[in-house]
């Protein structure tokens, strides 16, 4: 009897921790943008240049080879989400313009 009293109460104790979740987790996607980073793109430089500076592109479409995506998504433990875009268009091999969001 106190064995089964025990491992109820075992029981019970895990299960409480899964459904309160005292610790939620940090979640970091894609590639790290810093201002930095940005401030170095600079018109005219090749796509090997700004994956240089920027790294591989996290979304690449094969329809429009002249556009690479750079995607950032920060979220905490308190569900507070934040997106970082920057977005480079290329004419000719060389870059055009940079959007940023």
């Amino acid at each position: 009897m106190i064995k089964r009293s025990i491992c109820l109460l075992l029981m019970l104790t895990l299960c409480s921790c899964s459904f309160f979740q005292i610790r939620k987790p940090t979640i970091i996607q894609g590639n790290i943008i810093t201002a930095e980073d940005t401030s170095r793109l600079r018109t005219g430089m090749s796509t090997a240049e700004v994956m240089s500076v920027m790294g591989s592109p996290v979304l690449s479409n094969v329809l429009s080879p002249n556009r690479m995506e750079y995607v950032y998504t920060y979220q905490d433990g308190t569900g507070k989400h934040d997106i970082t875009r920057v977005t480079c268009l290329f004419e000719g091999g060389r870059l055009k313009a940079v959007q940023k969001s």
